[in-house]
């Protein structure tokens, strides 16, 4: 390692502090099997600041130092040296999508500068916590998609400036931090894919600078909060948990993105859904939701899939909800919806699946002449209702990928002569 000694005195810098920083690079270059990385030009030779990855700027005293580590898919192999957290200038360190093991050194709780830390995408394992929780100025920690466990840290919630929280895809527990909820500047934050649990603070919905909420696929249970002060939502995804209890309502004019399925909610679909323009993804399949579809949801005309199958949802379907003209994605199969099958299904000119079955509908089938129309359809299914008659010569024209109906037995309920499967 007598690289690392070299080049001491060509930049303004303090002697003795640069070579602890650049003992610090060599000990992560060997630590992770350097010379496999994809690019590491000029390490071993020459001054630290022109190798790849390492990235320099003057301090106050007008003293060169190394503020950025960013060996992003460099294929480091290895786990992190303790001698990184030693450079504390660094105010970015970004080190996702290698190989990297081990757990983040304790040695970080140093790095008083640091503003980000991203480590996502590698088989980290451990415990967050002393090791992070007292970085005042961070703003952005991405520790997503690795093997970190135990509780999230309640102490994340005393770095004010945290604004972008990742820890998706790992194997934390526990609860959910209280103490975010007094993060004022915190505007992403994402923790999917865990094994978070308990009930959500009613106070998160009063988070006003949240724009981006991912909670899905944990194992939250309760009723979930409102969200009516949450005024720059734009994203929400609370499926795949154990929630219970009426559907929340937002406030939000921004909203475009709401998943609420797999849970056990319950009642009704409120009518202020509709007033969402900017709504482009509602799913709540797989709950337990009853009443009617709501006419207002014709109002978020921004909406391109809306699936509210495998629920309890009853009553006729309002014509209005042919307004969704960008509609491409509709799910509604699965519940007790009743009356006659909505011959206005054509002038949807942008539906790509259609899913209708394992309901109520009765009568002739009438899809009306616009229907011939739907040239970006791939899936229509009517099984398991009470539809007569015939599918027309010009649904077969369409040559869907799956076209499924009561077509099966002698006599069969409904003639189709072109449907992929009979039931």
């Amino acid at each position: 390692m007598a690289w690392s000694l070299e080049e001491r005195t060509k930049y303004n810098i303090e002697v003795p502090v640069r070579v602890g920083v650049r003992y610090a690079l060599a000990t992560l270059y060997y630590a992770t099997n350097g010379d496999k990385w994809l690019n590491n030009t000029n390490w071993k030779s020459g001054h630290e600041c022109l190798w790849n990855g390492v990235y320099c700027d003057l301090d106050a005293n007008n003293i060169v130092s190394v503020t950025i580590l960013n060996l992003v898919t460099n294929n480091l192999d290895g786990s992190i040296p303790e001698e990184i957290g030693y450079i504390e200038s660094l105010q970015r360190i970004e080190l996702g999508s290698n190989q990297l093991v081990g757990p983040i050194p304790q040695t970080f709780s140093r790095l008083y500068e640091l503003r980000t830390l991203s480590v996502s995408d590698n088989q980290l394992t451990g415990e967050i916590g002393a090791n992070i929780d007292g970085l005042t100025k961070l703003t952005n920690l991405d520790l997503a998609s690795n093997r970190f466990r135990g509780h999230v840290p309640h102490g994340l919630g005393g770095i004010p400036t945290l604004s972008y929280v990742r820890l998706s895809n790992n194997r934390f527990t526990g609860a959910f931090p209280t103490s975010f909820i007094s993060l004022n500047n915190l505007h992403t934050l994402l923790i999917d894919n865990n094994a978070i649990g308990g009930t959500l603070p009613a106070l998160i919905g009063m988070m006003k600078t949240l724009v981006n909420l991912r909670l899905h696929k944990n194992d939250f249970y309760g009723d979930l909060p409102n969200f009516s002060d949450a005024i720059l939502l734009e994203t929400a995804h609370f499926d795949d948990n154990f929630f219970k209890g009426p559907l929340p309502q937002f406030g939000s004019q921004r909203l475009r993105e709401l998943y609420l399925d797999k849970n056990s909610l319950t009642g009704a679909i409120p009518i202020s859904y509709g007033g969402h323009p900017k709504l482009q993804i509602l799913s709540a399949r797989n709950n337990d939701l009853s009443s009617t579809i709501p006419a207002s949801l014709a109002s978020a005309t921004n909406l391109g899939v809306l699936d509210l199958s495998y629920n309890k949802l009853s009553g006729e379907l309002s014509q209005n909800v042919s307004q969704l003209t960008q509609l491409r994605q509709l799910y509604l199969n699965n519940n007790r919806l009743q009356g006659s099958f909505p011959s206005w299904l054509g002038s949807m000119k942008n539906l790509e699946i259609a899913h209708f079955n394992n309901n109520l509908f009765s009568g002739d089938l009438q899809l009306g002449y616009e229907f011939e129309n739907l040239d970006y359809l791939t899936e229509f299914t009517i099984e398991f209702n009470q539809i007569s008659g015939i599918v027309p010569e010009d649904v077969c024209d369409l040559l869907l990928d799956v076209l499924t109906a009561d077509c099966w037995g002698n006599p069969a309920a409904l003639d189709c002569p072109c449907c992929t499967k009979c039931f």
